[in-house]
């Protein structure tokens, strides 16, 4: 094995433990709300999981969710102190923290499946993870009746199946994905999407016409200006309802982990993020059936 970098992480890593910086760490009961408190804001809306002891002495090792991923990180005893880097074990010539992380990915793979076992049951949750592999430890699950109701239909309102997006109109992938969204309705005549206008901050025109949008009390013209705005610019309107609305979509967003766009939410609340072809949102919507 080559090392052909040393991090700052690995650096300060050194400095800690060959100065015998510290002693044996020993975890507290309030450890992971302290923890929390200090280093929340530094991890972009990341969780500290759980705070364990760490192969080396003088270091915790911590477990923190981000997104779709649980990931070791370290700290000092006296949590003075965060460390981003590994933790080589150089006899055995292993890192110590890829293990655990794959270790982690592995745990949350297994913890996936029996959710999701128990919602579709073995048979369908068995398709869904040979169609998605690796890309099941990314589903959320959400309660399809916390879903916010204003949205953008497209296809037959008395469709069987219903499919939600949460998708921004300045975003590329979103722009990618309506495209593909309308591939499927031309294949599919039992499905309608959804679209929950979701504004990303760093989009500056994306709220206001998401509002403008929600401000078009027509179904059929509110989807002509969806389409428009999704190519480009449009004249922009105010209303309350269309402020309301987006307030509560990116609300719903906070509270079920969807920060990016486009996010599909399929039946049962089975929310994979994303960009996808319109043949493979055919094929999980026909292993969720």
């Amino acid at each position: 094995m080559k090392i052909k970098n040393l991090s700052l992480g690995f650096l300060l890593f050194a400095f800690l433990v060959f100065t015998g910086y510290g002693s044996e760490c020993e975890v507290e009961k309030d450890s992971v709300k302290k923890l929390q408190n200090k280093i929340g804001p530094m991890l972009g809306g990341g969780k500290v999981l759980e705070i364990n002891k760490s192969p080396v002495e003088g270091l915790f090792e911590v477990i923190i969710e981000v997104g779709d991923r649980m990931i070791p990180i370290y700290v000092d005893c006296d949590m003075k102190y965060l460390i981003s880097g590994e933790i080589i074990d150089i006899e055995g010539k292993r890192s110590l923290t890829k293990e655990k992380a794959m270790e982690l990915a592995k745990n949350m793979a297994e913890k996936k499946a029996k959710q999701l076992e128990k919602i579709l049951g073995q048979e369908r949750a068995g398709k869904l993870f040979e169609i998605l592999g690796p890309r099941i430890t990314s589903i959320k699950l959400v309660d399809v009746k916390d879903i916010p109701g204003n949205t953008v239909r497209y296809g037959n309102k008395n469709a069987k199946y219903t499919i939600y997006v949460v998708s921004d109109p300045d975003c590329p992938y979103c722009r990618k994905f309506h495209k593909e969204m309308k591939e499927v309705l031309k294949k599919a005549k039992d499905v309608k999407f959804e679209i929950i206008l979701f504004p990303l901050a760093f989009h500056k025109d994306a709220k206001k016409k998401a509002i403008t949008v929600l401000c078009e009390k027509d179904p059929k013209k509110r989807t002509e200006l969806l389409d428009k705005s999704m190519k480009g610019s449009i004249p922009v309107k105010k209303c309350e309802e269309g402020e309301k609305t987006v307030k509560d979509n990116l609300k719903f967003g906070e509270l079920n982990g969807i920060r990016g766009t486009p996010a599909i939410i399929f039946p049962k609340g089975i929310v994979i993020s994303g960009y996808m072809k319109s043949d493979k949102v055919l094929e999980i919507l026909n292993a969720l059936k």
